[in-house]
């Protein structure tokens, strides 16, 4: 398959399922080991060698870092599954720390006895809203890119495919790297380090 039909395969594949939502997220209470199933099925995209991104350590770590409010008992809640959903996207660009800054205020506000319940599954469904509205262009976005960069090498003489690739690659991590930027300096000055 030539990169630009995988590209878009990709592109596809991300839409539909790079982003978790939670619906099959059951609404009882649930230990450990079933979260772990049920997140894992959520995020079935990032699965390596048929294991899971999500393993039991992770969801104590997290707990213990206070990314994530503690069980009741020993049972999860939806709530906690999509704390974790949210806490998964998040490192895969902030470190322990960032998460852990970005999530007090989140925790905070829905431990306290004081202020307005946190619904946390709206509150996701904004957030993927809103990421699915800017990247519901992608895929045309995407196509046109390399017809650019192709175009871009052709007035050089040259119809590399791996030019073609390095260019795509470069323009995508620089890319993520604008939002990141962005993210990591709104943190930095809203919920500074202690």
């Amino acid at each position: 398959m030539r990169y630009e039909q995988y590209a878009e395969k990709l592109t596809l594949e991300y839409q539909k399922k790079g982003l978790a939502d939670g619906r099959t997220i059951p609404d009882i209470d649930l230990y450990i080991d079933q979260m772990v199933s049920c997140l894992n099925a959520e995020l079935s995209l990032y699965a390596e060698d048929g294991k899971g991104p999500v393993t039991k350590g992770m969801v104590s770590n997290y707990t213990k870092h206070k990314m994530i409010p503690g069980p009741e008992g020993k049972r999860y809640s939806k709530d906690h599954c999509i704390f974790m959903l949210l806490v998964y996207y998040l490192k895969g660009c902030f470190s322990m720390d960032q998460v852990q800054r970005l999530m007090k205020p989140i925790l905070s506000n829905y431990d306290s006895d004081w202020d307005d319940a946190v619904d946390m599954p709206a509150y996701y469904k904004e957030i993927l809203d809103a990421v699915r509205e800017a990247e519901a262009d992608f895929a045309v976005k995407l196509q046109e890119r390399i017809r650019r960069n192709k175009k871009f090498l052709a007035d050089r003489g040259s119809d590399d495919d791996i030019s073609e690739l390095i260019l795509l690659i470069s323009m995508l991590l620089m890319r993520s790297n604008e939002e990141r930027y962005i993210a990591e300096k709104l943190l930095d000055e809203y919920f500074p380090e202690k």
